[in-house]
């Protein structure tokens, strides 16, 4: 490698791994953390994966919908303590062990994102050659060290993908989803949060307590107190020219929720990705309710269900006569019903490759033709796509017209899996469905912590059938028990053994699995949440 072709950054990382007797074409050490020290890492570290998870999670699936890269969360040691994003990348990136559970420093990785980023304490990017040890050289990583609220390094974010694959607008984006998970821990602290450009999703924010001293900032916070000689006297002044504009209650992080409703009512496609049963359509039915288009129509057409001969007849509509069986009449179609209102095309991957040219054809040109007719007529809604499958990789595998995938993708929105909400979400969810089905009846803590700790692959539909359940076996009872679960065995054992607080088995999988929770939590059949509590709790 021709140092001289480095960027600065990257030639003292070179020069350091020298100094400590690294060579390039040795084996890098594998530095992974014993699973007593992860697990008392991610303990520490809760609140931040809690934010991570919440807020950061879900805006980095939609920005970077279907593309093979993973997205880690690290401390300020360079271990690695979550990881999301495509698992055919994680495949990939097990053979380097850049997984949780592993330390990325310097001095055991060689230069990397991880590792050189924290050295510097700057963003960076490594790209292929870069890297310091020739078996790391397949990857591009994009690396930002993240500032927590008391203005100290915290950790640092990592994007990670092949380096063939890895755009210069990468480090762009681990830029705005660190600055995502620094506002959602400033504003999960209790006191006085200050925009100093409220409009400005880059503006400083700044923490004050009820007697208007500092008790913590964004980095863009911090670096306006740095310009102001007296930084004490400029808080004073800020305080008095903001008044009553100081915000007394909490802040929220805008929801994907939200940012989906804004886009639609911006007339953006938005494409609706997740497992069957979490709740795509109940979510389209609530945009349609808070939107300027709430008295209009809003059709939901499942693609899946329509007959395979009549497909284009169904959507399109026709003129009478216009095929053998047709009503005299015709028909408008679930297009023209449309008009005014908003579309959803659930299940969208189902519809055969002839039906997808034409709807591009109306997408492009705003106008139907009805089978059978030569007139074109207009029309005007809102288009929501939805489906199970991964579409890029129907993409990919020519099943799916490409043109038409960006014309439905306007907005990428990931629905996750009820297994992957919060605790906090799911707890309230089963309160709210329980409520609905029988007000008399409560959960009692054996069977909450069932339900928790249920996988759940039919997701909210399948908790809800599971409560129906409950509902009539309890009935006059006014409890419901773990015994009126309809309960898979296994999961209710292991249900009674976490309430019992015997931990033993988790802990062993935990070791099998060397610190990986993603992993660890799929041979338990449990959720990632579930596991972080019991960690918690253990500690």
């Amino acid at each position: 490698m021709n140092e001289i072709a480095l960027p600065e950054s990257i030639r003292r990382s070179w020069q350091r791994c020298s100094g400590m007797g690294l060579e390039p074409r040795a084996s890098a050490e594998l530095d992974l953390l014993a699973r007593g020290e992860m697990a008392a890492r991610l303990d520490a570290q809760h609140a931040v994966i809690d934010c991570f998870l919440r807020f950061v999670q879900p805006l980095f699936e939609q920005l970077q919908a279907g593309r093979p890269c993973r997205l880690l969360l690290c401390d300020r040691e360079g271990a690695i303590l979550e990881s999301i994003g495509s698992p055919l990348f994680e495949r990939r990136a097990e053979e380097v062990f850049l997984r949780p559970g592993a330390r990325w420093g310097e001095a055991s990785k060689g230069t990397n994102a991880i590792g050189t980023a924290l050295c510097e304490q700057r963003e960076l990017q490594v790209l292929g050659s870069e890297h310091f040890f020739e078996r790391h050289r397949f990857l591009g990583c994009s690396a930002v060290p993240l500032q927590g609220p008391d203005g100290k390094l915290l950790g640092v974010l990592d994007l990670s993908s092949e380096a063939t694959r890895h755009g210069g607008d990468m480090l762009g984006t681990v830029r705005l989803l660190a600055l995502t998970l620094e506002n959602a821990l400033l504003a999960g602290l209790r006191g006085q949060l200050v925009d100093l450009e409220p409009q400005n999703l880059w503006s400083g924010r700044l923490l004050l307590g009820a007697d208007g001293e500092l008790l913590g900032a964004n980095r863009a916070g911090y670096r306006w107190l740095r310009q102001h000689p007296e930084p004490d006297e400029a808080l004073q002044r800020l305080r008095e020219r903001q008044g009553s504009r100081v915000a007394t209650a909490r802040p929220t992080v805008a929801t994907p929720q939200q940012v989906a409703a804004r886009m639609l009512a911006r007339a953006i496609p938005l494409l609706i990705e997740g497992e069957t049963g979490c709740g795509k359509e109940h979510l389209v039915r609530q945009l349609h309710q808070g939107s300027s288009r709430a008295g209009k129509p809003l059709v939901c057409v499942n693609c899946g269900a329509l007959p395979a001969d009549l497909v284009e007849a169904e959507l399109f509509g026709y003129v009478g006569g216009a095929f053998s069986g047709a009503r005299p009449q015709g028909s408008q179609g679930y297009l023209r019903s449309a008009h005014g209102g908003i579309l959803m095309l659930d299940e969208i991957g189902e519809l055969p490759l002839a039906a997808q040219t034409r709807l591009l054809r109306v997408l492009q040109e705003r106008a139907v033709t009805p089978v059978g007719s030569t007139r074109a007529e207009p029309v005007d809604f809102w288009l929501v796509s939805a489906s199970h499958c991964d579409l890029q990789q129907m993409v990919t595998a020519g099943d799916f017209r490409e043109d038409l995938y960006y014309r439905l993708c306007g907005w990428h929105h990931h629905m996750p899996a009820l297994r992957d909400w919060p605790l906090a979400e799911r707890r309230a969810l089963q309160t709210s469905l329980l409520e609905q089905l029988d007000a008399r009846l409560t959960l009692s803590a054996s069977a909450e912590q069932a339900l928790l700790a249920h996988p759940l692959p039919g997701n909210v539909r399948q908790l809800k059938q599971i409560l129906e359940v409950a509902c009539v076996l309890a009935e006059g009872e006014g409890v419901i028990a773990l015994h009126h679960l309809n309960l898979p065995a296994a999961v209710a054992h292991l249900s009674q053994t976490l309430a019992d607080g015997r931990l033993a088995q988790v802990r062993t999988v935990l070791a099998e699995c060397q610190g990986n929770m993603s992993e660890a939590a799929r041979r338990l059949a449990v959720s990632r949440s579930t596991l972080y509590r019991l960690l918690a709790r253990e500690s």
